[in-house]
């Protein structure tokens, strides 16, 4: 289980990492990469972060880990994709609505961990706010127009967020609790 957590941190970060870049230049390729990669490892993070918080049976957050583990693993050859295309994301999605399932998988699957984290009660009690949270603004930010300062800001919350619960993980499991 550790080593899905390590997953997450690495994955997380390099979200991170690819929104703060992404406020500063724009979208290059190293933004697409980045991303690419965070998609690959974020998926087992959150799977390592259901197991931490779930040493017994937990359908609700094994559902929702397994939804969010299967749509990001689905997207992750999307960032590439779109940066071959030349296209910016809204054109290549309407170009390729089919990119559309995983993200709607993804966010039930977030939405349905993120109460699972408040129902199971293992992590600090704000972190399924801000996961919750986090997860309706960035699905929210495109749909509603937000501004993409806004939206990177909020990302980057929520990607510091799930970089902690992780850690935290890693804290209790060395623990023994």
């Amino acid at each position: 289980m550790k080593y899905f957590l390590y997953a997450g941190i690495l994955g997380f970060s390099f979200w991170l990492v690819s929104e703060v870049m992404e406020m500063i230049e724009g979208y290059t390729p190293t933004v697409y990469y980045l991303t690419a990669g965070y998609h690959f490892l974020a998926g087992i993070g959150i799977w390592g972060l259901h197991k931490a918080q779930s040493p017994g049976k937990n359908p609700l957050s094994q559902l929702g880990a397994l939804l969010a583990l299967i749509a990001y693993l689905g997207l992750t050859f999307f960032p590439i994709q779109v940066m071959n295309s030349g296209m910016s994301i809204p054109e290549f999605l309407e170009a390729k609505p089919l990119y559309k399932v995983p993200g709607a998988v993804w966010f039930v699957g977030m939405i349905l961990f993120g109460i699972s984290v408040r129902n199971t009660r293992f992590f600090p009690s704000w972190t399924p706010l801000v996961f919750i949270s986090g997860t309706l603004l960035f699905t929210a930010g495109p749909l509603l127009g937000l501004p993409t300062l806004l939206v990177n800001c909020t990302n980057s919350l929520f990607a510091i967020t799930v970089i902690y619960m992780c850690l935290f993980g890693l804290k209790q499991v060395s623990i023994g609790k």
